[in-house]
């Protein structure tokens, strides 16, 4: 909250949770085979991934650890 940027944008689009997440860009590449991330909506595309938090393989520790990954990547 200190340097007041984005670590992470919670939305719902066609009834589906949505969170998008900064990765790293391997990570990201990496996490897109899994289904329910795609490449970030209406962000930059190398760094930015959306989630389908209701609609993915990707578990809460997985999901939280990318959470923790986008908050370091922001400071």
């Amino acid at each position: 909250m200190s340097n007041r940027k984005i670590i992470a944008l919670i939305f719902e689009k066609d009834e589906k949770l949505m969170i998008n997440l900064k990765l790293k860009p391997q990570h990201g590449e990496l996490m897109r085979s899994r289904n329910g991330v795609y490449p970030g909506y209406h962000m930059n595309k190398t760094h930015w991934n959306t989630i389908t938090v209701n609609k993915t393989d990707v578990s809460k520790n997985e999901l939280i650890n990318m959470i923790r990954e986008s908050d370091k990547l922001t400071q």
